[in-house]
């Protein structure tokens, strides 16, 4: 995996952790280490509201134990706003509006890729509306 995807999928689960999910960052332990010309990161645990403490390496998107929650959060959005899922003969998901248009530029995807994709664009998209 090349460094620029590393850091993609980094951010995309910081972003489901602390957007979705409300976690917030637990540090493992703190330290004094720096190294010049190197970004360090202290290890850390995500911290859900409930209580519940799980490792930042945990892929959201990718295990099915975590697709519950990510409807939980998503689905009472796609709802609101009266779009409707699609679901592909290939297990792929594409979401349309109420006139059974393509929105938000999501291209078809696992659900639980396109449950995230759907609330990072609309949550952009609200922010530039304000």
């Amino acid at each position: 995996m090349q460094k620029e995807d590393l850091s993609s999928n980094n951010k995309r689960k910081q972003y489901i952790a602390e957007n979705i999910f409300r976690a917030k960052k637990k540090l493992r332990y703190h330290t004094w280490l720096m190294i010049p010309g190197k970004e360090f990161h202290p290890p850390f645990d995500w911290q859900f509201p409930d209580g519940k403490i799980v490792d930042s390496k945990t892929d959201f998107e990718s295990l099915p134990e975590w697709v519950g929650p990510i409807c939980e959060v998503v689905l009472p959005m796609i709802a609101k706003k009266g779009w409707h899922m699609s679901f592909l003969f290939n297990g792929h998901v594409d979401i349309c509006d109420s006139e059974s248009w393509a929105i938000l530029d999501i291209p078809p995807a696992p659900l639980s890729t396109v449950l995230i994709d759907i609330h990072i664009k609309t949550q952009e998209n609200e922010a530039n509306i304000q």
